[in-house]
């Protein structure tokens, strides 16, 4: 896959299956967009999949509003890597001002050569939001492409958007939060050097920052797993301040792994955590006994959690193979 930030970097001359939009957390209804250019580039090899999305950040700071995501455009460049052939970032003040049948001749069909543009339903674009799949479908003849949108994804009566995702994660509910992104909700960090706590009370942790435009769950204590030099360990992780031991001000995620032998310093790494359950708010101890009574309260619980859910990933599939020995 190639990652191009603006569109004048963009030379490709095949034709192309291409879907829009901000992707902010690449979630199911995300998903399923980006699955049907897929599925065209597999049907015709001579066409080339594109993902455009437009990077919000300048114009939200112009704005003065929030600027914390779901996912930072790295990540999202990992997710979609090996699936489609090419990722655009396009910086919304670029096309901010741009007619939406302007967008439609000089982007979509002078530049991406579109023969297939895939969007959801609510799909705005174009000066003061005036193009729609209205408009898209009104010059499908005119410029040679096929337009097809998507109907939007429940979830039980919600719609799954990006703005839903960030609804339920205020409320610390990270299992409905995987469950609308159909991964789970993913961090990344670097490492730093805390004041080396966790190991005088046997229970040494990481300390990591992460990037101040990353949208975090409320402060507390969650299951997690954590990826250093490219291994994934199971673990806790408080989310916060630390208050009984600390008194900074930094939101920083502390992270307990099960069985990880330390070879080295960890100060510095880049680390990705993974978030899988919540386990309970963020406190302020009595004391360090009290601290380390729930230390292991929560990874009794931490262990617990992974054990169910490989219990029952094996339950499915047993059930999967007696269906299958059926049929």
């Amino acid at each position: 896959m190639q990652y191009i930030t603006g569109f004048e970097h963009y030379q490709e001359e095949a034709g192309t299956a291409v879907t829009l939009g901000k992707f902010d957390g690449l979630h199911r209804g995300h998903r399923k967009l980006v699955e049907r250019i897929m599925e065209h580039v597999e049907q015709e090899p001579d066409l080339k999949s594109v993902v455009c999305f437009f990077e919000m950040t300048e114009f939200k700071k112009m704005c003065h509003l929030d600027q914390k995501k779901l996912m930072m455009n790295e990540e999202r460049a990992i997710r979609l890597d090996g699936r489609v052939d090419y990722l655009i970032e396009c910086p919304f003040l670029s096309v901010k001002e741009m007619e939406a049948e302007v967008f439609i001749e000089k982007i979509l069909s002078d530049l991406f050569h579109a023969k297939y543009i895939v969007v959801g339903e609510n799909f705005r674009f174009g000066h003061e939001r005036r193009g729609d799949v209205g408009m898209l479908a009104k010059y499908q003849e005119t410029y040679g492409y096929r337009l097809e949108v998507i109907p939007n994804e429940y979830y039980g009566e919600r719609i799954v958007s990006s703005t839903y995702v960030k609804e339920v994660m205020k409320t610390g509910d990270i299992d409905l939060v995987n469950r609308l992104l159909s991964y789970p909700y993913t961090i990344a960090g670097t490492v730093r050097k805390g004041e080396g706590m966790g190991r005088r009370i046997g229970y040494p942790t990481m300390d990591i920052f992460p990037c101040q435009e990353k949208i975090l769950p409320p402060a507390g204590a969650y299951v997690c797993k954590l990826e250093v030099d490219g291994q994934w360990y199971q673990g806790v992780c408080n989310i916060g301040k630390k208050p009984t031991v600390s008194s900074g001000e930094d939101t920083i995620l502390s992270v307990h792994l099960f069985c990880y032998e330390e070879k080295e310093e960890a100060d510095g790494k880049q680390v990705v955590l993974q978030l899988y359950h919540y386990l309970r708010p963020e406190e302020k101890f009595d004391d360090i006994d009290e601290l380390k009574r729930q230390i292991q309260t929560d990874i009794r619980e931490g262990k617990r959690h992974f054990l169910l859910t490989m219990e029952s990933r094996r339950m499915l599939l047993e059930i999967k193979n007696k269906c299958e020995e059926k049929n």
